[in-house]
């Protein structure tokens, strides 16, 4: 990939929202587009904004983050995404990524290792 990594984050708290945009936001090669619901992510890809991968909270009301991820695979087929979650039990962790994730970032999260992480997750 050439270019800046155009990560989707999709979490429906505020305060975590502004801590992880800080913090891709360190990153020059990373542009961050951070919103609060599923339903605002889902209406950014169908309107054609192109993302290199996204990042989702896995506990959201309405749509958590395994129907946000079959409903983005569905428009932006093989898209990577990582979830992040408070669930960090093995079985939880085994079930995200056997919905197709290509890995999990277990909350709470260190902000200074968050873009070495998803970078690793990624490759």
């Amino acid at each position: 990939m050439t270019g800046p990594l155009r990560l989707l984050f999709v979490d429906d708290d505020a305060d975590i929202r502004t801590i992880v945009t800080l913090a891709l936001g360190l990153d020059p090669t990373i542009v961050p587009v951070a919103v609060g619901s599923p339903d605002a992510a889902l209406a950014l890809v169908t309107a054609g904004s192109p993302f290199d991968a996204a990042l989702l909270d896995v506990s959201m009301p309405a749509m958590d983050g395994p129907a946000l991820l079959a409903a983005l695979r569905a428009i932006v087929p093989g898209l990577p995404v990582i979830f992040m979650t408070a669930h960090s039990r093995p079985h939880e962790l085994a079930a995200l990524r056997a919905a197709g994730a290509v890995g999990v970032i277990v909350k709470p999260f260190d902000p200074l290792t968050l873009v070495a992480q998803i970078r690793d997750l990624l490759r």
